[in-house]
């Protein structure tokens, strides 16, 4: 490129040479980002900027007073900034010397013309058969002077290279060699010019909307944009193996058309014309530079691929043609599924009884369909601690007692849904799908053991969590499970339509949505923390299958997939555990329907009331013990012998097949947009629960991070006889009123290993009881108060307080570690070293402390 190839404004009224477009920066001040390795080793200095780089210049950003140390070599340009030369090496330092040239030689150098390497190392392989290649290119720009001399400075505070088109773009480049507002850095901007004129459209019709319009809301539109992988090459045209790059792959659009690097050279301007160690020669010789820029085009059917903005709630629902949700409540995650399938939609657009489950879904279909939020969006919603599972099964109890007198419509949800519930030939809670011993869906009908119900749209639970009866700790199990976009249930074939996933720990109550409403090849959808998203087949269901484990040896210990503190989990800590078929013969949304009439007026009337107060939290939740985890019944807590065992046994004998409970719904949830969605003040009643109440029902209640618990109970609490086992792990098998153990009973404590069977009084032992020790043996026979040792017993054991100075795994050496970071002091320092997680609490031991001078002795 020559000088008469540079271009210039009409605003530069007396350009110097050589003439340069002018936009002086605007941008904000970012602290000096870390030098990389020089001659092009890879750095990231996360400094991406994806905002448009127009809005970072300045009128009145001229250096006054910049630089100190007076005016040598320095003289004005014409847009008012002093010009002054640029430090270079001294003649002995211009070449690497013998041993540094050695040293060069020795690492992997490339120049930054080759293309097959700047090919491989940009354009990673996507491997998706959706996402393809539209056209790759390469813009190549020369700078014949850079800082140019006192006399003839160059003037520019912005440079811009020659257009290329790319997969049907305008691509540029934006240069500013003194950087954005006094960073001293050099700063570079790549361009999607055709996205930055006022010709192009910002947005389109949808093709084919996830969800119907409302004839009387305005359409949405979609956002247009293109996705690309670039890397912009700065080097020394002299010696193309010296360079500084950067690589990264972006999603252009009207608000985002460009991306850019604040810091984009290793080192600031001042030392841009020096020799650093491991370079050749430095980046600038000659006063000259060159740009090289390796851009690959995609053909991204999502719209979300590599999108890098910080995108709103409005932003989202221009990308997906769905509005987001706050948080991922199990009651919005179970729900969503349920109302991109036509047929319930159009069953729930139906309904006119008064009632909490028509208050529910039509209010959030009303959301869904406006794609619009409601004054309060963003507050906190009510923390439900519960299972997405549990939630389904709640709501359908909720609708069959408001349609106590309306027996069809109570039918017509079964024959859509299903009823969720384990013991009427659902697969979910106790009857779910045993998917750790038949890790594929189709095998895990096939084998079974109870018919599975085949209503329109099936939803199968699989297993994701187990009781470790040797360590008595409850595990998520996040094996791979396939499953398969065809399935046969009984005789009828169905299509994949949704799945429901759960995330990070086991008790985390996170849970995201996938649905694909428009059937096979025609895309996913996710709703997941206040975002949703497109996703490709490969995308929405490779990632969340699960992981497969070592044919030849079991995972870690503490891998974190059961920590309570895996809330930032890694990626395969979001496995499926509910997936959604839709049956053959039922239509889903058709193409051609992209409107549909329905807004109650009541309704709308409804959602456009702004309260002058609304609750920015719930003013109930669902009580802990009232959601169970999964059944590991233990045949053979028994008792030992006499009275107390007679009464165990024929308690025991009493825990039989579970039949169905009355368990009512939650009083009042309060979603991720302040609003009330459901309320019951009959249920909120139950939760004054007087002194004696009647057993009301018997049998499992077993969800997904959740106590397991079969037995009796009243309408709200565990009531009478029961066998219950907590998330710390603590199994109890006796009587219980008001959802407390009191009366007789049995219980094994996951902490110690202990065992007490006597009685209870409000959780606590109280009265005659026997205490045995799992440590030392050691047997406590005697009384109990408040859950102490009290009054008159009886002691027989081997084990002496001296003994319990000792370490209580080997029982040999004295105890002298503690373990990090629970603070327990039960073993020495060898037995120590060959534990991952401490005998006393199951936490995983992060470090050891070697303690001294101090006698320890376990309690």
């Amino acid at each position: 490129m020559n000088a008469n190839d540079w271009t210039f404004p009409p605003e530069l009224a007396t350009p110097v040479f050589p003439p340069a477009a002018v936009a002086p920066p605007n941008v904000e001040v970012a602290p000096a980002g870390p030098s990389a390795p020089p001659n092009g080793e890879r750095e990231d200095l996360g400094e991406t900027d994806h905002s448009d780089s127009e809005d970072d210049d300045d009128e009145n950003d001229n250096v006054d007073g910049d630089h100190a140390g007076g005016d040598d070599g320095a003289s004005d340009t014409s847009t008012g900034r002093r010009w002054y030369p640029l430090q270079e090496d001294a003649p002995e330092n211009r070449e690497p010397c013998e041993d540094e040239l050695k040293y060069i030689e020795s690492r992997d150098e490339h120049s930054a013309l080759d293309e097959r390497y700047w090919h491989e190392d940009t354009f990673t392989d996507i491997s998706d058969p959706e996402i393809n290649e539209v056209e790759r290119g390469i813009l190549d720009w020369k700078i014949p002077v850079f800082n140019g001399t006192k006399q003839k400075p160059v003037p520019a505070d912005v440079m811009r290279s020659p257009v290329v088109r790319i997969g049907g773009y305008d691509w540029q480049i934006k240069f500013y060699p003194h950087g954005v507002r006094r960073s001293d850095y050099p700063s570079v901007y790549l361009e999607c010019i055709t996205m930055q004129s006022p010709d192009f459209e910002e947005t389109e019709d949808f093709e084919r909307p996830p969800l119907p319009f409302l004839d009387c809301v305005p359409k949405i539109q979609k956002r247009r944009s293109v996705a690309a992988q670039m890397s912009v090459v700065l080097y020394n045209p002299s010696e193309p193996r010296v360079y500084n790059f950067r690589t990264e792959a972006h999603q252009f659009h009207k608000k985002s058309a460009d991306i850019g690097w604040k810091y984009f050279t290793t080192y600031p301007r001042s030392q841009i014309a020096l020799r650093h160690h491991g370079m050749r020669k430095p980046l600038l010789t000659d006063d000259k530079l060159a740009f090289r820029v390796y851009i690959r085009v995609m053909d991204d059917p999502t719209g979300c691929l590599w999108d890098n903005s910080q995108l709103n709630a409005d932003d989202i629902t221009q990308v997906t043609g769905l509005r987001p949700f706050t948080k991922s409540h199990p009651y919005v995650s179970a729900t969503l599924p349920l109302l991109h399938f036509s047929p319930f939609r159009q069953f729930v657009k139906d309904l006119r009884m008064p009632s909490a489950f028509r208050n529910y879904f039509q209010t959030l279909l009303f959301k869904m369909f406006t794609r619009r939020r409601s004054p309060h969006f963003g507050r906190t919603g009510t923390h439900l601690v519960a299972d997405a599972m549990e939630v389904l099964y709640r709501l359908r109890e909720v609708l069959h007692r408001d349609c106590a007198d309306d027996p069809k419509t109570a039918l017509k949800f079964n024959e859509l849904v299903g009823e969720f519930h384990p013991e009427r030939n659902n697969a979910c809670g106790s009857n779910r799908l045993d998917t750790k011993t038949h890790p594929s869906i189709q095998e895990a009908v096939n084998k079974h053991p109870k018919l599975i119900a085949t209503p329109q749209l099936l939803t199968l639970e699989l297993t994701r969590q187990e009781h470790d009866k040797e360590t008595r700790k409850w595990k998520k199990i996040t094996n791979r499970v396939e499953v398969p976009d065809d399935l046969e249930v009984s005789g009828r074939q169905y299509t994949l339509f949704g799945f429901v996933t759960h995330c990070g720990h086991l008790q985390s109550c996170r849970y995201n949505a996938y649905v694909r409403p428009h059937g096979k090849g025609q895309g996913w959808y996710t709703y997941h923390d206040g975002r949703v998203t497109r996703l490709t087949e490969k995308q929405a269901r490779e990632k969340h299958s699960g992981i497969e484990a070592p044919s030849d040896q079991e995972r870690a210990p503490d891998d974190g997939y059961d920590s309570p503190h895996d809330e930032f989990h890694s990626p395969d800590g979001e496995v499926t555990y509910a997936v959604m078929y839709a049956r053959h013969d039922v239509s889903l949304q058709p193409a051609d329907v992209q409107i549909e009439s329905w807004l109650p007026e009541e309704l709308q009337d409804a959602y456009a009331l702004d309260l002058a107060d609304p609750p920015n939290s719930a003013i109930h939740e669902w009580p802990d013990n009232r959601i169970p985890g999964p059944p590991v019944a233990d045949p053979h807590i028994v008792a030992e012998a006499g009275q107390a065992g007679v009464r165990l046994a024929a308690m025991t004998e009493r825990i039989n097949a579970a039949i169905e409970a009355a368990t009512p719904e939650p009083p009042t949830i309060v979603d991720g947009d302040g609003d009330i969605v459901m309320r019951n003040t009959e249920a909120e009643s139950d939760y004054e629960v007087p002194g004696d109440i009647e057993i009301t029902g018997k049998g499992i209640r077993d969800w997904l991070g959740r106590p397991f618990y079969e037995g009796e109970w009243n309408k709200v609490f565990y009531h009478g006889t029961g066998h219950l086992i907590n998330l710390n792990g603590d199994e109890y098998i006796g009587e219980f009123r008001d959802n407390e153990m009191h009366g007789w009973g049995k219980i094994i404590l996951a902490s110690t290993g202990d065992t007490y069977e006597g009685t209870w009084e409000h959780d606590k032992m109280h009265g005659k009881g026997k205490l045995i020790e799992r440590a030392t043996g050691n047997v406590f026979e005697g009384s109990f108060r408040e859950g102490r040792k009290h009054g008159e017993f009886v002691l027989r054991g081997t084990v002496t307080d001296e003994d319990k100075s000792t370490c209580q795994i080997c029982y040999d050496n004295p105890i002298s570690t503690a373990f990090y970071d629970c603070g327990h002091v039960v073993a020495c320092r060898e037995c120590a070293a060959q534990v991952d997680s401490c005998p006393m609490c199951r936490k995983r031991v992060v470090a050891r402390l070697q303690l001294y001078g101090v006698t320890v002795t376990a309690s």
